[in-house]
């Protein structure tokens, strides 16, 4: 069962990844009204929309794939990949709670997202690194 939810957590992070990589493309797009375009601006509010779903997802998910693969919560890469989306959440979470415009905390949060990604690299390949 830890090994689906592992996989699971992967295709969260993918999708919750895609909501950045579809503002990028769309954003560096020399033609606006192209299908490709369209397609992508389409897409965006529901990216957007089910982002912070998938966001909280990964973290409960995360905690249970982590408890279940060894029985206890021990410093691991896969700790380190769960605090670093908790971090994450946070940042959001108090960002909106204090009213602090999106810019601000999205400086925050979207280097977090490139640690979470190393990091999660690192827990696939060398789990027991620390």
């Amino acid at each position: 069962m830890y090994i689906f939810l592992g996989w699971l957590n992967l295709v969260l992070l993918v999708i919750a990844s895609l909501l950045f990589v579809v503002r990028r493309i769309f954003k560096n797009l020399s033609n606006k009204k192209s299908p490709f375009a369209l397609f992508l601006r389409k897409i965006m509010p529901t990216l957007q929309k089910i982002h912070p779903i998938i966001g909280f997802s990964f973290i409960v998910i995360g905690i249970i794939h982590g408890y279940l693969a060894l029985g206890v919560i021990v410093l691991h890469t896969g700790l380190l990949v769960w605090l670093t989306a908790v971090i994450m959440g946070t940042i959001v979470g108090v960002g909106k709670a204090f009213k602090i415009k999106q810019q601000t905390w999205l400086k925050f949060h979207r280097p977090l997202a490139v640690l979470l990604w190393a990091l999660f690299l690192l827990h696939y390949f060398n789990p027991w690194l620390i």
